[in-house]
């Protein structure tokens, strides 16, 4: 990567809940290797095993155009069709992404028994919210090799893991304090090859990265920019929560949400066209 030197995500294994909160809680991401050892995810969810499990299931990909993701170019397919494509096709030639996707745990309930909350991430927002105004978590994205989402911090300030089942993601990510520079400098640069002679103080920006390979999960705390792309077909599993550090933050957007989604299913009732969604998480 000419001209752009990133850091390295740490990785732990065996790490205490104890070090856990000393060293990264708030602070900065980790990825914990031996975190999802006794899922049964692990094999279960390898895209072979989804097809074969859950192949007749539909699902929505999402079209990717000029560098974003177009909701006009969202098609409904099925998983075992979807999976055979992207076995076989990379983004350039086949830019859909199986992403953010919850139906799967509701048509398919036994998934629910195969990976557990990790110890880290005890989710306040079950605990302060009933179940039915809670936005759906955690999520499923499946996508070809070279999927992209671009450079964003994740909503309402939450934190979020991802534990990556099957292929490997790279992974650029910024801390909080770069997001305005980001934001009004190059938020569109692709941090795997930025273009230097367009954004010359890039070279300044302080980011580390990481190949996140099947077995492993990452950690990120509320407000680091990140960026991903897939290496391979790719099956990952994330959730976004709420912990000490982003109490108000996801109290608010939690609570705008709850009215939006209200506002979309009365206004649908009512024939009307509901608002569009903007609260998507990228990963």
């Amino acid at each position: 990567m000419s001209g752009v030197t990133y850091g390295q995500v740490e990785r732990r294994r065996g790490l205490s809940l104890k070090d856990f909160k000393r060293e990264y809680f708030n602070r900065k991401p980790v990825i914990v290797e031996d975190l999802s050892e006794s899922w049964k995810a692990r094999q279960n969810w390898t895209l072979q095993s989804l097809k074969a499990r859950f192949g007749d299931s539909k699902i929505l990909a999402y079209g990717y155009e000029n560098g974003k993701y177009k909701d006009s170019l969202t098609r409904t397919v099925t998983l075992g069709e979807y999976i055979d494509k992207i076995l076989v096709s990379d983004f350039d030639s086949y830019p859909y992404y199986g992403r953010d996707n919850f139906d799967i745990f509701k048509q398919h309930k036994e998934m629910w028994d195969d990976f557990s909350e990790p110890k880290y991430c005890f989710d306040w927002f079950r605990v302060i919210f009933p179940s039915f105004m809670l936005r759906p978590g955690p999520r499923l994205f499946i996508g070809p090799k070279g999927a992209t989402t671009n450079l964003h911090q994740d909503m309402w300030g939450t934190h979020f893991w991802l534990s990556q089942l099957d292929g490997r993601k790279h992974w650029v990510l910024y801390p909080p304090d770069e997001y305005e520079f980001l934001r009004s400098y190059c938020w569109d640069i692709r941090p795997d090859n930025p273009d230097l002679k367009r954004y010359p103080e890039y070279r300044k920006v302080k980011a580390i990265e990481c190949i996140l390979g099947a077995g492993e999960t990452i950690i990120v705390p509320r407000g680091w920019v990140h960026w991903v792309t897939s290496l391979d077909p790719t099956v990952s599993l994330t959730h976004n929560y709420m912990g000490p550090g982003n109490f108000w933050p996801c109290i608010t957007g939690q609570l705008r949400w709850t009215l939006s989604t209200l506002k979309s299913k009365t206004m649908s009732r009512n024939g009307g066209t509901p608002p569009r969604k903007m609260d998507r998480k990228y990963v």
